[in-house]
Parts: structure tokens; C-alpha cells; sequence
């Protein structure tokens, strides 16, 4: 069980606290969410071994040929990653204020592990039901492109801890718009192939 102490900043009420809470808290399932595009730079064709290994499921890809184990472990590297730097810097008080977690008493190898395949696994649910409804790989599904990773985050990690509703509700307000501006940025940068 991971030691968990929540800790709901005084200044909860402020907005600009309030926003960066949430966005402090997801941010470890947001960064695993972007790491298989950068693995993908990085490795080219290595480690691409599908995680349905291919298969179809009435002459469709489970999941398709997107969804490597490559991505999976680069979510589950990075995502720990920034949980090991939320930890580094939680001495300092301002982290503190818009902290919901004690980063010194987790365990924070598995809070960055659970994150990071928390964020894989919203991600490939979502891609299972695309491939049902006949969306291609690639192909944009608004809104779910904005919240898989933060719906299979939050479930994943729910067992330890789940935030208070109104962190998650901010999590969901803040964090999607972000995805959008910064996918957006990547797509002009030539980092992602697809116009989200």
C-alpha cells in the first residue's frame, strides 16, 4: 500500500492555486501520455512490437499497430521520472501549497509506475473502442483524445488515492485545453503526424 498523506492546500479556493493543484497532480500521467511519441522519434522501428501482437477482432485491429510496448515503457520511464522531480522539489513551499500528496512518504516508484501505465491504459481502452467504431489509427476522436489518459490514470491510481471530486473535476477542465494547444504546437513542429 503506498503511503499516501493528502493534503488539501489552504489556498484551494484561489484559482491560479487551484488550477496549478490539479495540473501538479496529473502531471506525471500527462508526460507518460506524450512519451510514446518521443519514443517513437527517438527508436524508429525498434522495440514497435504491437501489444495485441496484432490480432483482430472481427476483421479489425484490437488495437492497432500504434499502441507499442516501446510507448508503454517509455509512459511508465517518464511518468516515474517527474514523479521522482515532484519529490525532489517538495522541500520547497510553494511545491508544497499546491501539493495534494506528502511526495517525501509515498512510494514514488510505484505512484510513477501506476501513472504512467495508468495513462497507457486509458489510452489503449480508448484506442479498442476507435478500432470498433472504424476509426482509423491516427484518426481524431473528440473529446476522448483529451481525457483517455486522465480517465485510465485516475482508475488505475484510484485504489491508493483518489483526489477530491473537485480536483478531479479541475482536471478535467484544465488539462484537455492544455493537451489541445500543445498537440497542436507539436503538429506544426512536424512532432505528431495528426492535427488534433
Amino acid at each position: 500500500m503506498i503511503n499516501v498523506i493528502t493534503m488539501i492546500p489552504p489556498q484551494l479556493g484561489h484559482v491560479s492555486i487551484y488550477a496549478l493543484s490539479c495540473i501538479w497532480f496529473i502531471m506525471p500521467a500527462y508526460v507518460g501520455n506524450m512519451a510514446p511519441v518521443f519514443a517513437k522519434k527517438i527508436f524508429k522501428d525498434r522495440f514497435s512490437t504491437p501489444i495485441d501482437f496484432g490480432r483482430e477482432f472481427r476483421n479489425a485491429p484490437i488495437a492497432g499497430k500504434n499502441k507499442t510496448y516501446r510507448g508503454l515503457f517509455a509512459a511508465i520511464f517518464l511518468a516515474t521520472l517527474i514523479v521522482f522531480v515532484q519529490r525532489f522539489v517538495y522541500h520547497d513551499p510553494s511545491i508544497q501549497t499546491i501539493s495534494l500528496l506528502d511526495y517525501s512518504t509515498i512510494n514514488w516508484i510505484l505512484w510513477g509506475i501506476l501513472m504512467g501505465l495508468g495513462a497507457m491504459f486509458g489510452d489503449f481502452v480508448k484506442s479498442v473502442a476507435k478500432r470498433r467504431i472504424g476509426k482509423k489509427p491516427g484518426e481524431s476522436w473528440k473529446p476522448m483524445d483529451q481525457i483517455d489518459f486522465l480517465c485510465g490514470a485516475l482508475i488505475v491510481c484510484s485504489p491508493l488515492y483518489l483526489p477530491p471530486l473537485t480536483i478531479i473535476i479541475g482536471i478535467f477542465l484544465f488539462l484537455p485545453s492544455i493537451k489541445i494547444t500543445l498537440d497542436r504546437i507539436g503538429y506544426h513542429l512536424k512532432i505528431h503526424d495528426t492535427k488534433w
